[in-house]
């Protein structure tokens, strides 16, 4: 066989270009998208008003408010809730840091990491060097990665509060998925349309890395 056929034959198939490229499409989608909320519920704040409860809603980037405007008929105009500062408030009788304290290195690096995960699926695709399949492996586990930073910093929240707070409560793990309790509140947290977009990206770029290593394996 001549070199450029022995070329041919190891270069990606459209089927793998066409799954590479769908999940960092996607991978770049869960980038600009909400991964997570978490809501904090009690009879203080009425469903009317907080249709969602105190929402919080997590991006790659940053944390960003979950409520939306809420119409005050009593001077006839919208007000939109910032369920950020609220949130914060409430953590405060409880002796939490406010969220801002939270996975600022991790906010500061993920657009300069997204570019290096993406860029190192793409030479992945045409590198045929030892340990190729490695290049493929940090945007794969992106949101296995967001949910382990996600948890510890939940953990870190729960573990390390103030002694000066209005209400004591012994350390605990905030709830990640589900429902739960924090004193008198309801908490609930649950995934977002980014995490979805983000798992559909990993799922993508597996089957791309499965179906190139066949053909690898086949070209050689």
């Amino acid at each position: 066989m001549s070199a450029s056929g022995a070329a041919m034959r190891t270069s990606p198939s459209a089927a793998v270009l066409g799954l590479a490229f769908l999940g960092l499409a996607l991978m770049a989608g869960s980038f600009f998208a909400p991964m997570w909320s978490v809501a904090l519920k009690a009879p203080n704040y009425p469903e009317p008003i907080y249709p969602h409860g105190v929402r919080i809603d997590l991006h790659w980037t940053r944390v960003a408010n979950g409520c939306g405007a809420q119409l005050r008929e009593e001077i006839a105009e919208e007000e939109v809730l910032d369920c950020v500062a609220e949130m914060n408030t409430i953590n405060h009788y409880i002796g939490m840091h406010p969220i801002e304290r939270g996975a600022q290195l991790e906010f500061a690096i993920a657009p300069y990491l997204f570019v290096a995960f993406g860029a190192l699926a793409l030479v992945g695709l045409f590198y045929r060097g030892p340990l190729w399949w490695t290049l493929w492996i940090p945007s794969i586990v992106l949101p296995v990665g967001f949910l382990a930073d996600f948890s510890g910093w939940l953990w870190w929240f729960g573990h390390h509060l103030n002694e000066w707070a209005a209400f004591t409560v012994k350390p605990f793990m905030p709830t990640v998925l589900g429902e739960g309790k924090v004193a008198q509140f309801g908490t609930i947290a649950y995934p977002q349309y980014g995490f979805a977009l983000s798992v559909g990206a990993s799922l993508c770029l597996a089957l791309a890395l499965l179906r190139r290593r066949k053909e690898l394996r086949a070209g050689q």
